[in-house]
């Protein structure tokens, strides 16, 4: 998300972001949940006004989402995600 829309991401276990990065939760920010979460998070994260976002998927699945979010995210902003400024490939496969 974060190279791909030029987005402020960040990545937490769920017990730190209930002990700290809550802090930031707003109605302008999304807390997505990837597994299983610890009693009562869901309903401190909707306290704040942030939208919590959860799924009965597998958190690899959920993954899949995540990008397609980012591609839908980088069109609308009218970003390539394939091609983030200032990354270079850091592994070039050779030719098989």
């Amino acid at each position: 998300m974060r190279e791909a829309t030029r987005a402020w991401t960040e990545s937490y276990p769920a017990m730190e972001y209930r002990h700290g990065p809550i802090s930031i939760a707003a109605p302008s920010t999304v807390t997505w949940m990837f597994g299983s979460a610890p009693a009562g998070l869901g309903e401190q994260v909707a306290a704040t006004g942030a939208r919590w976002v959860v799924s009965a998927l597998d958190p690899l699945a959920d993954l899949v989402s995540v990008h397609r979010l980012a591609a839908a995210v980088a069109a609308e902003r009218g970003l390539d995600p394939d091609r983030p400024r200032h990354l270079t490939r850091s592994v070039i496969l050779g030719e098989g």
